[in-house]
């Protein structure tokens, strides 16, 4: 079985520091996923009308996609860890 460190199931590092091919695929895919959201939000600059919780409003719409991005991590996140503590005995 892999070694792993502290941290819930994640691989340990080399002592070199350096990470390995599992590790440097996700980043490569954060990064393209950050950049494909970064450049759909500059794309989309204009002003919309948003029904906020507790008011309407025009607001930029790179904020709207910031925040629904944003939301989504945070819920992703959130489910993770719910599922890994169900997994759990």
């Amino acid at each position: 079985m892999a070694e792993t460190d502290d941290r819930a199931g994640a691989p340990a590092r080399s002592s070199g520091g350096t990470i390995g091919p599992r590790e440097r695929a996700r980043l490569i895919a954060a990064a393209v996923i950050a950049a494909l959201v970064a450049a759909f939000a500059v794309l989309n600059f204009n002003d919309v009308k948003v029904h906020w919780i507790i008011r309407t409003g025009q607001t930029p719409l790179t904020i709207v996609i910031a925040v629904a991005f944003v939301l989504g991590i945070v819920i992703d996140r959130l489910l993770v860890v719910r599922s890994r503590r169900r997994r759990q005995p």
